[in-house]
């Protein structure tokens, strides 16, 4: 009776892994198909275009006509630092954990998701497009978005030249001598 009870707990316990693990090699096969992936024939546009903190953007995908039968199948986006760390979050989308890279996963009717950056100012930020195609083969693109130049506006400062200041400072002492002068001249006459 016990080898029994133990004997249908152990299948219990495999009904509850098994579909557990059924999940893993699909999202794993993902990963590994955005790592074979070859740079691809479509574009990708970002709006806007410079990157700023707390700021969301829509990350908008346009593949190439395609005379094949070779159809997307789903849309993978990745927001990334200079250090290969994802940044910011994927609204209304469910990321999927790729190699430690936060990924937003579209289906192939889906061409377009919003970002919002983090609250941090960086230099720079990688957006990665990845298209899947129906052959299990992968094409990429990549937008960075940076920083708009700082530009600061200052008056404009005058040091006075050292041939300036020796004019200045004989002219004043022209001015104060010419009195003297000329009532020196009077004394004398």
């Amino acid at each position: 009776m016990a080898t029994s009870l133990l004997l249908a707990q152990l299948l219990l316990l495999g009904t509850l892994v098994v579909p557990a693990q059924a999940q893993n090699p699909s999202t794993e096969s993902k990963c590994a198909q955005l790592g074979n992936a070859t740079e691809g024939n479509f574009s990708v546009t970002v709006t806007p275009e410079v990157y700023q903190a707390n700021t969301t953007y829509l990350v908008t995908i346009k593949e190439a006509q395609n005379s094949t039968d070779n159809e997307p199948t789903q849309f993978v986006l990745q927001a990334l630092s200079p250090g290969n760390e994802s940044l910011g979050q994927w609204e209304g989308i469910t990321p999927e954990n790729c190699s430690s890279v936060d990924s937003a996963v579209l289906n192939s009717t889906q061409n377009a998701a919003n970002w919002t950056s983090p609250g941090t100012n960086v230099s720079s930020v990688q957006i990665r497009a990845y298209i899947i195609f129906t052959d299990k083969s992968t094409q990429f693109k990549t937008v960075t978005l940076t920083r708009a130049a700082e530009t600061t506006t200052s008056s404009p400062t005058s040091t006075p030249s050292s041939v300036s200041t020796v004019r200045g400072s004989s002219l004043f002492i022209a001015v104060l001598q010419l009195p003297l002068l000329l009532a020196m001249g009077k004394l004398l006459s």
